[in-house]
């Protein structure tokens, strides 16, 4: 085995130097942008839906809405990792090259123009719209969110969505 000298044009370093250098690397990554920046640069301007998507009959745009607001929502009651963490998670993907470091604000970012995209269509097709700000502010534990806005464009009542039965078939 041959050994590497100074001479030799290695650079040589002190066993205890290699902990804090690969300390170092891992931190830099985290100092490159913050939460805002990427958040703002992943922003779409508006959404255009797909035809596959304008296809979509009310139930099924309600569905994914629904899916949507669950996985966003309740942000701040959220708990947050420590900026340390977050720097060696993004050392981490970068190194493996993932991209796990995705943080919310850039998830609910990308995500919230395809919300009002689908809410949009909803009230194209007549069909009762969510009150998309309300249900975002949200607690994570809240019960599952449901159009609340009426076609029409008025709040609905607390009772709509229970089944409506024709006095003809009670006196039946």
């Amino acid at each position: 085995m041959i050994k590497l000298t100074p001479a030799m044009g290695a650079q040589v370093f002190d066993r205890a130097r290699i902990p804090l250098i690969i300390f170092a690397a891992a931190m830099l990554p985290g100092c490159a942008g913050s939460a805002g920046d990427s958040a703002t640069l992943l922003a779409p301007a508006n959404y255009t839906l797909t035809t596959e998507e304008k296809a979509l009959d009310c139930r099924r745009l309600t569905g994914r809405i629904q899916v949507r607001l669950l996985a966003l929502r309740g942000e701040e009651y959220k708990v947050h990792p420590s900026s340390a963490a977050q720097s060696m998670r993004s050392a981490t993907s970068a190194a493996l090259g993932s991209d796990s470091d995705k943080n919310a604000a850039a998830r609910a970012a990308t995500n919230r123009p395809i919300l009002d995209a689908y809410n949009n269509r909803l009230v194209e097709l007549g069909c009762p719209s969510f009150d998309i700000a309300k249900e975002l502010q949200a607690r994570p534990s809240a019960p599952t969110p449901y159009p609340a806005i009426p076609a029409s464009g008025k709040r609905a009542s607390p009772r709509q969505g229970h089944l409506v039965v024709p006095r003809k078939l009670l006196s039946a």
